[in-house]
């Protein structure tokens, strides 16, 4: 029976060390808020250009909904959809490097024995820290996308753009994907972590982090598929047997004896 109080004092802990790391405060969580800025400038400068073979793009010939936009609209909308995609990889990045860092300094500093010492369970205190490490990732992906949403309205040339851009399937990959996706990042950053002493080395699993992002993005830019709430489905579908999976994999890596013996 897991001891939820004891869980929110580890919770308590990552975040007063984390706010005490002014460094690592400012360059995980500063960046992110750039992400909806650009995208929005860059939507603002679609509108302005009136480019014929935008009308020829893989994206836009697949879906209906978008045959009679002028070619303003119908550029804010295609890039508005692709940078829209974009958003999923704060979940991922933001909880690997705080998750590289919690654990790896942890062990580093050997502060992890003392804590196994206490009547803390061993899952209690991995997922104190996946908690930890997953709730800002999913809390800032959430206020950037609102701020994108928030922005959209006032650099569309059309009422009908942010509709079109923020569509249920969006909505739908950020409430599933988002959690999921940073689940799959700490349990993957958990495991690494335990070969390294190093947190800048765990925090390459990243690479390998954005590629199902990467299809989502390319495969909609290419017009194999319109992101709808059932292709949103099928991807968080597809990222839950993952994440359960790889988390079951972290859990045995955390375990006391291997802490105690093989983290060195």
């Amino acid at each position: 029976m897991l001891n939820w109080e004891r869980i929110s004092i580890i919770i308590a802990k990552e975040w007063l060390e984390l706010r005490r790391s002014r460094g690592l405060l400012l360059s995980t969580f500063l960046p992110p808020t750039i992400l909806p800025l650009f995208a929005l400038a860059l939507i603002f400068a679609m509108g302005l250009v009136s480019d014929p073979d935008t009308a020829e793009i893989p994206a836009a010939a697949v879906d209906p909904t978008l045959t009679n936009l002028r070619l303003e609209a119908l550029a804010q909308v295609i890039f508005g959809r692709q940078f829209s995609t974009l958003f999923l990889l704060l979940p991922m990045v933001i909880p690997n490097v705080l998750a590289s860092y919690s654990v790896v300094g942890e062990k580093n500093r050997r502060t992890l024995e003392p804590l196994l010492a206490t009547p803390i369970s061993v899952a209690e205190l991995l997922l104190g820290k996946v908690l930890a490490t997953i709730l800002p990732g999913i809390g800032l992906t959430w206020l950037c996308a609102l701020i994108f949403a928030a922005g959209l309205g006032f650099v569309a040339v059309d009422p009908i753009v942010p509709g079109l851009v923020l569509n249920l399937g969006w909505i739908v990959l950020l409430l599933l994907a988002s959690p999921l996706l940073a689940l799959i990042s700490v349990a993957l950053t958990v495991m690494v972590s335990s070969r390294v002493s190093d947190p800048r080395s765990a925090q390459q699993i990243a690479a390998v982090l954005i590629v199902p992002v990467m299809l989502l993005f390319f495969g909609q830019m290419l017009g194999f598929f319109v992101l709808n709430p059932l292709v949103s489905s099928v991807f968080s579908a597809v990222l839950l047997p993952v994440a359960v999976v790889l988390l079951s994999i972290a859990t045995h890596v955390f375990q006391r004896e291997t802490i105690l013996t093989r983290w060195r």
